[in-house]
C-alpha cells in the first residue's frame, strides 16, 4: 500500500492526506450504510498511514453522530507520517 500511495502521488498529484481523507471517509461510509442502527464502533489504528486512515474514519463516525472507541496500536509519539 505504502508503494501504491507514493505512486499515486509521484503520478497524479494526489496529496497523501486526500488518499487518507479518501479512504477513512470510504470505510466510515460503508460502516453506517452497512450497519445503520449501530451506535458505537470501534475502530483499531496502527502507527502508519492505514492508522491515519482509521483516524479518519473514526472522526467521519463522530461526525455522524456515533461512539467512537479508538484502540491505538503503539503510542502516540511513535505516530510516523501523515498519521501523526
Amino acid at each position: 500500500m505504502r508503494e501504491i500511495d507514493r505512486i499515486t502521488g509521484e503520478r497524479f498529484g494526489v496529496p497523501s492526506l486526500t488518499l487518507m481523507e479518501n479512504a477513512g471517509s470510504a470505510v466510515a461510509e460503508f460502516a453506517l450504510s452497512t450497519y445503520p442502527s449501530a451506535k458505537t464502533f470501534g475502530v483499531i489504528c496502527g502507527k502508519g498511514n492505514n492508522g491515519g486512515d482509521g483516524f479518519v474514519a473514526g472522526r467521519k463516525l463522530h461526525e455522524a453522530g456515533r461512539e467512537v472507541e479508538l484502540l491505538l496500536l503503539a503510542e502516540p509519539a511513535e505516530l510516523r507520517g501523515d498519521a501523526a
